[in-house]
């Protein structure tokens, strides 16, 4: 072989080898979702009211079985939900490091009618270390009785 083609050779070999590893470094870069170790977990808890709109006479009590969404990253719509267990708790597992907004409906304790549409209580969040456990504490909804 000539010096020239093994030159030719030699530099096509080594512009390959730079692609793939560019490829799979930029590729394989984690986004915010499912694949890790890290949780968010929480409570919520349901202020039901006789009247909406006056917290007066009011009974707070668990929420058990409602759903509490999670979105990860900036996408548009939600990528997971669970549903709350009977003592109002709530855990998403297997995270990765991230931004995350969670969310849950609640009656809009603001209108001057009972039939407003419902409002999302949000949560944002950022998970900074991979094995990271959350806590959001306790987050109210409101209910009409």
């Amino acid at each position: 072989m000539k010096r020239n083609q093994i030159l030719k050779r030699r530099l096509n070999f080594f512009w390959a080898v730079g692609l793939a590893s560019s490829i799979f470094a930029f590729g394989c870069t984690r986004t915010a979702g499912e694949g890790g170790q890290a949780m968010i977990h929480g409570k919520i808890e349901v202020e039901q009211r006789p009247v909406i709109t006056n917290p007066n006479g009011a009974v707070i009590a668990p929420a058990a079985d409602e759903d509490v969404f999670i979105i990860y990253g900036d996408r548009v719509g939600p990528d997971d939900r669970v549903q709350t267990n009977f003592d109002g708790e709530f855990v998403f597992y297997g995270l990765r490091t991230g931004d995350y907004t969670l969310y849950v409906y609640s009656e809009d304790t603001l209108p001057a009618f009972n039939n407003a549409p419902k409002v999302a209580i949000i949560h944002e969040l950022t998970i900074s270390s991979r094995d990271e456990q959350h806590d959001l504490g306790t987050l109210r909804i409101f209910e009409d009785i």
